[in-house]
């Protein structure tokens, strides 16, 4: 903005002369000294000649950042067509048949901006809207009742407890599920409840990973925690320490994190972006669900379907 600014006050002098030169006026004061191009053309003199003195230019340039434009028209400029980055073959599936829009339409333009849905749907009014959720990020829909992200630090610093609280949540979903999927039965050294896998550790026969006996048998509550603990810091300091340069820590992208390519493409980032905040939302609330049916019934989530559904 600021050399548009420079350019809009000296190129109609140097335009209409062809070239210019610049002098120094003697400073009438210790404080104001100015500069002036004066533009003259070959072998004229600069008696007509129209003069831009430096202090236009930078009351030009002071007033260039009140021109830029608006969060709405950069937030729709960073999310335009025109990625130049190289799709794998995967990403090219899933920008044609796994993307929640026709093939034809950018799949941001619903989740990001002034378009994207609020959290009242129809009956959402301006007021209920904070000014600093523009919809600049995934999951954005507009809501802060107690004005938790009003300041930026605590923004940032929300969106990445969300975002990690969130993906442990589906890890644990999938993890309170899946041994009962598998086998209902409990035997030694496998429980297949959530709530009561864990106390199989104090157990004679301990804990089999996945039912398997003799696969990876725990006896000690100290040697999980350990294991779990150098693992964790292991995922942890790869994303730290292997993430390409100039990427985002938390969507870190690259071979080492995104082996199928979904991030080749910014577009099929951005929607995979919000489906994870989504998903991640939705399994933080199945997680509370689990505790809630784990404390009042004493039962398993599937017990507790099968018994809903009277199977």
């Amino acid at each position: 903005m600021a050399s548009m600014a420079i350019q809009g006050v000296v190129a109609p002098a140097v335009g209409a002369f062809g070239s210019s030169k610049c002098f120094q006026k003697k400073p009438s004061s210790i404080s104001s000294s100015s500069w002036t191009c004066q533009a003259v053309s070959k072998g004229e003199g600069t008696a007509d000649a129209p003069t831009v003195s430096l202090e236009g230019v930078i009351n030009a340039v002071q007033q260039a950042p009140s021109a830029d434009p608006a969060p709405e028209a950069l937030l729709a400029e960073s999310t335009s067509n025109g990625s130049t980055a190289t799709m794998t073959g995967i990403a090219e599936w899933y920008k044609v048949y796994g993307k929640s829009v026709a093939p034809d339409q950018d799949a941001r333009a619903p989740y990001y901006g002034p378009n994207r849905p609020l959290w009242k749907g129809p009956f959402t009014k301006p007021k209920d809207v904070p000014e600093y959720l523009k919809g600049e990020y995934p999951g954005d829909y507009g809501c802060d009742i107690f004005k938790l992200a009003r300041l930026p630090a605590n923004y940032a610093r929300l969106r990445t407890q969300e975002l990690m609280n969130g993906r442990w949540a589906m890890l644990g979903i999938t993890g309170c599920l899946t041994p009962e999927l598998i086998n209902s039965n409990s035997t030694p050294g496998f429980e297949p409840v959530w709530f009561n896998t864990g106390a199989q550790i104090f157990s004679d026969a301990g804990i089999d990973y996945l039912g398997v006996p003799g696969f990876i048998n725990a006896h000690s509550l100290f040697a999980v925690i350990v294991v779990q603990a150098l693992l964790m810091g292991l995922a942890e300091y790869a994303r730290i320490k292997f993430v390409p340069e100039g990427a985002d820590p938390f969507y870190p992208g690259g071979k080492t994190f995104d082996p199928l390519g979904f991030s080749s493409d910014p577009e099929i980032l951005a929607e995979l972006k919000v489906k994870e905040i989504k998903n991640g939302r939705l399994a933080m609330m199945a997680m509370a669900g689990l505790f809630a049916q784990g404390a009042v019934t004493g039962v398993s989530p599937l017990q507790n379907l099968h018994d809903w559904l009277h199977l």
